[in-house]
């Protein structure tokens, strides 16, 4: 399953992709200024993708003439609404090096997510946005996307996480 863009192409990530899918990740949580929570190796990436019960799924996009250079990843996983009781495509990551951006990938990936998402019988496709990324948000919104303005992303992680496990929460700061 490829699918081809003026001078590009999308694809399944392959494990020869992993460097430079790790490279690339690594260029988005500096972007996000999140460099200090990314963990991710390479091969914590081949466990989640290749693995027999993959945790996530993976696309890259690489130029047309250099196959094996991908320059953006697209990292997917299903969730599940029980108000629609059909599992959905939750988004993780899109992200494209900016040395080849406004070339309409980004809206490529997306329009292929959501085939996927229709095709399969999905009943949405969803996904977070950092608030003060602007530019991301008017393309979104631009795609169709709506951004839900009264819900919050909730996280326990870290020793609040383990705490939790144990029956001892550990209660957040506000």
């Amino acid at each position: 399953m490829s699918e081809f863009i003026k001078g590009y192409v999308l694809r399944p990530a392959t494990p020869a992709d992993l460097p430079a899918i790790l490279g690339l990740m690594r260029d988005m949580a500096a972007f996000e200024k999140l460099e200090h929570i990314f963990k991710a190796s390479v091969e914590s990436l081949r466990n989640s993708f290749f693995s027999d019960e993959p945790s996530a799924y993976c696309l890259v996009i690489t130029p047309e003439d250099q196959p094996d250079a991908p320059i953006s990843y697209i990292m997917w996983f299903y969730n599940y609404s029980s108000f629609l009781d059909r599992r959905g495509i939750y988004l993780e990551d899109l992200y494209i090096d900016p040395a080849h951006r406004k070339h309409g990938l980004g809206a490529a990936a997306l329009r292929h997510l959501a085939q996927m998402a229709v095709s399969q019988g999905c009943g949405r496709l969803e996904w977070v946005v950092l608030d003060w990324n602007q530019n991301a948000i008017d393309f979104y919104k631009y795609q169709g996307a709506q951004v839900l303005e009264d819900w919050r992303v909730v996280r326990v992680t870290g020793d609040a996480l383990v705490n939790l496990a144990q029956g001892t929460p550990t209660p957040a700061e506000t």
